[in-house]
């Protein structure tokens, strides 16, 4: 999902001294890394992380441990610098081209524009607002082509391996999907703007023809990319992060023995019942739910395969902001027309974990006022999600299925029974975003397990249309955060409501606070 992070607004002469101490370093140089997008067996992707070399200028090369460089390698520019978009307009336009010009980006180098010092005035930057973990803007100066510069959130690296989520770009860059990346900085990139797009909202979402178009947009996306042996045959990465946030919260003592965060948040009595409430909830999903615990214990591998439980690469955040309409007329939008972008989160699941939490997001709009809301009402009436997985299923597919078919069926029940956890999902998500957590603890946890973290390459363009600020108006920056805790508490009441209906937890059960049921259940 986009994000944004709360940016910090600094005084005039505080941005212009601190700004003429960064300046004060020696010049930064460009290096080249390289990146091994053909990651499709096993020990290709044990061994695809970058070895760092020196050259004879001191320079830093990555290269891939596994292979030689070639035409389907993927070279990424990068100089080590930060960008500061709580600094003054003058300083960050400033700044953005100097980092510009450093990474020699085609039709922004010195010796590829007729200018060879670009004027700062010229450059306009306008803020594309709804991201919910980076702040985006869009780049223009007169003449060059217009550029999308991603800076990352504060704290979203405690939730993001930003090396992993560069290796996802690589695989995707192999197979013509995901954002083109130009270059990237300490703690940001730039890809290239999608000319003459637009993104996706929530009335698109609802509308049926658009929905039929994402659900056939989705299938080509798991049908693109494959998986390596070990992604097939090892658990869905949602668990792994799960456990991966899960024990980073679980670190701050202080804060979940604090039984007025986990009622206020959680809506729960206490922390220790939440773990075994999602213990519950997963052991149950497993062992003993109607569709998805079925499945498992027949054991035919082939049922499996043809169901929501097959493993593929998803993105696991297909929000309104995520998806790019490369028309205006809807009634002319083909699948072809759509683009799928962002992908911080996304990794190996089954299916019917991608198009869950897909329709869960019916629920949200992230432009409205209270944007952290979930408008229960919303969620996707029965014949929605059966037209959704119907959609889904004829995709791609030499057999064509009625509605009304076992294989529907089979993946409508899925994705109900799976609802819950991509709930959880953002829950754990906005509590570690919230800031309510120490820093120091976000960072130290980053040493425990980064190999098994989820993946990133959220590319997310959440843009607010009609309301994007343009340059100038930042010196006195507004701030628009996310209401990350007012988030949490919605999804966990939805999480809740899902488990009473699943009869995982008696509905009379003391230890639930508010809960919210909906009307979308399991057709026995």
């Amino acid at each position: 999902m986009s994000r944004t992070y709360l940016l910090g607004t600094a005084s005039l002469e505080m941005s212009k001294k601190k700004h003429q101490l960064e300046n004060c370093n020696k010049p930064t140089k460009r290096v080249i890394h390289i990146i091994d997008p053909n990651v499709i067996s096993e020990a290709g992707l044990q061994n695809e992380l970058p070895v760092r070399c020196s050259n004879e200028d001191g320079e830093i090369t990555s290269i891939s441990l596994t292979s030689q460089p070639s035409n389907d390698f993927l070279k990424l520019a990068y100089v080590n610098e930060k960008l500061d978009p709580s600094l003054p307009s003058q300083y960050f336009r400033q700044d953005i081209i100097n980092v510009l010009q450093s990474l020699e980006i085609p039709g922004w180098a010195a010796n590829d524009s007729k200018e060879t010092v670009l004027d700062k005035d010229l450059l306009t930057l306008t803020k594309i607002k709804g991201a919910l973990t980076n702040v985006i803007y869009k780049i223009h100066y007169p003449n060059l082509p217009s550029l999308l510069m991603r800076i990352f959130g504060d704290s979203i690296d405690s939730v993001i391996d930003r090396e992993y989520e560069l290796k996802i770009i690589a695989r995707l860059s192999f197979y013509n999907l995901g954002p083109k990346l130009e270059g990237y900085f300490q703690n940001g990139r730039f890809e290239k703007y999608i000319e003459g797009s637009r993104t996706s909202t929530q009335a698109d979402f609802i509308d049926r023809d658009t929905s039929v178009r994402i659900a056939k947009k989705l299938k080509e996306l798991h049908c693109t990319v494959p998986l390596t042996h070990k992604e097939r045959s090892d658990q869905p990465s949602c668990w792994k992060t799960f456990d991966q946030w899960i024990k980073l919260i679980d670190s701050h003592k202080q804060w979940v023995s604090d039984h007025g965060n986990i009622s206020e948040n959680l809506r729960c009595s206490n922390w220790n019942f939440f773990i075994k409430s999602f213990e519950t909830y997963k052991h149950w999903l497993y062992n003993d739910s109607a569709f998805t615990s079925k499945l498992l214990r027949e054991g035919d591998k082939d049922i499996t395969i043809n169901t929501g439980l097959k493993m593929v690469f998803c993105h696991n955040d297909l929000q309104h902001g995520n998806l790019l309409f490369k028309s205006k007329d809807n009634d002319n939008v083909s699948v072809d027309d759509l683009t799928i972008i962002d992908f911080e989160y996304a990794g190996p699941n089954p299916v019917v974990f991608d198009l869950s939490n897909h329709l869960n997001e019916w629920m949200q709009d992230y432009n409205g006022v209270q944007s952290f809301k979930c408008h229960i009402d919303r969620y996707p009436k029965e014949e929605d999600v059966l037209v959704f997985a119907q959609s889904y299923i004829n995709h791609m597919s030499e057999n064509h299925v009625e509605i009304d078919s076992q294989e529907v069926r089979i993946l409508y029940n899925l994705i109900i029974e799976w609802r819950p956890c991509a709930q959880l999902f953002w829950c754990l998500w906005a509590l570690l975003q919230s800031g309510r957590l120490p820093q120091q603890l976000l960072i130290d946890e980053k040493s425990i397990s980064k190999k098994d973290r989820l993946c990133d390459e959220t590319c997310t363009i959440t843009r607010k249309n009609g309301e994007s600020k343009e340059d100038g108006k930042y010196d006195g920056y507004e701030d628009d955060s996310f209401n990350y805790l007012g988030f949490c508490r919605e999804k966990m009441s939805v999480f809740w409501g899902d488990l009473i209906t699943m009869g995982i937890i008696d509905k009379d059960c003391s230890d639930i606070g508010k809960t919210d049921y909906l009307d979308t259940k399991v057709i026995l």
